[in-house]
């Protein structure tokens, strides 16, 4: 069996919006344990435009434990905090790897070390936390199921992880120059071409608080994955729009012979079932035409990434729990 190269350290990159408490529990739970031959961890809070800062939350950290909070100007969605403190990470900090996870205490501080082991395992590839079983209500599950579907028929790939997963750092410059990263990350993992190791994994219970995701949340989620693969999308609609012309054609070319034939059609049924036709064609070539502008669009437009973005987003970072000065603040540019 292949021997396992062993990381020194790794970042945990985590967006909070106020919830402190689930953040410092979370720290604390990974420390816990920790034992011999564990990398050292640096957390990171993307801030994204929390009411109060972690200074203002009496919150504790266990001794040792290094703390950035990278406090972005205003809230810029938990997509896009992510990916500023990936940003952070790549500029500021020198870890071998990064483990992006949620705070709430859903994705489990045991799996860290699991998506750890994995990498270390099998190195330069993404290692993604693959639920083995759904926890939700019915009602979340098939909304999931036909979520999983549509995305498969529009794209042509399966997407069945989140957000909580591993990225060696030589890997992230794949996913971080990736104008897909401000939308979703596991997507914008899916289209990197890295390879990809899943790990089964169990969803855990919030610290505190419920969630706030709603239908309506996970409906934009669910757009904001298949906008990644946005060019893939539109020229499978195009491949669509073209059967679906052929087809209506081959129909007015039926009907007009079998009218021509005989008799078969009741007076005037012909002229009708071929204006539909007719009509149905010109709708499709108008909404391909679109489609095309569309896909053209994307292929000239760029988009700014987040590194080039950073310091217009984030209005400072902090440094709590470092050693030998309990806390430091550093300027945004760092």
């Amino acid at each position: 069996m292949r021997s396992m190269d062993r990381f020194e350290s790794v970042a945990v990159v985590m967006p909070v919006l106020d919830d402190w408490p689930s953040l410092a529990k979370l720290i604390s739970d990974v420390e816990d344990l920790r034992g011999p031959g564990s990398p050292r961890f640096v957390y990171v809070a993307a801030d994204d435009g929390s009411r109060n800062g972690f200074a203002d939350s009496d919150e504790d950290l266990p001794y040792g434990v290094e703390l950035h909070v990278v406090k972005l100007k205003a809230n810029q969605g938990h997509q896009r905090a992510i990916a500023l403190g990936l940003a952070y990470v790549e500029r500021s900090l020198h870890v071998e790897a990064v483990v992006v996870m949620d705070s709430d205490g859903e994705d489990l501080p045991t799996d860290v070390y699991r998506l750890i082991n994995q990498a270390q395992a099998n190195p330069g590839a993404l290692v993604c936390a693959k639920r083995a079983k759904r926890s939700e209500g019915l009602a979340f599950r098939l909304c999931y199921t036909l979520y999983r579907w549509v995305f498969q028929m529009l794209t042509g790939k399966t997407i069945n992880f989140g957000n909580f997963s591993l990225i060696p750092t030589e890997r992230l410059p794949n996913i971080l120059y990736n104008q897909g990263i401000w939308n979703n990350l596991a997507a914008t993992m899916l289209r990197s071409r890295v390879p990809m190791i899943f790990e089964p994994t169990e969803r855990g219970s919030r610290y505190f608080g419920e969630s706030r995701m709603n239908f309506v949340g996970l409906v934009l989620h669910g757009i904001s994955v298949i906008s990644v693969f946005s060019d893939v999308v539109i020229a499978r609609i195009v491949i669509l729009l073209t059967m679906l012309f052929a087809v209506l054609t081959l129909g007015i070319l039926v009907t007009l012979g079998i009218k021509l034939e005989g008799s078969v059609f009741i007076p005037g049924y012909a002229t009708t079932v071929i204006l539909f036709l007719a009509n149905m064609i010109v709708t499709s070539l108008f909404i391909g035409f679109a489609v095309v502008i569309m896909l053209l669009n994307t292929r000239v437009l760029t988009t700014s990434l987040p590194s080039q973005l950073f310091d217009d987003l984030v209005l400072r970072t902090e440094r709590f729990g470092t050693l030998p000065t309990p806390t430091n603040i550093v300027g945004a540019a760092e």
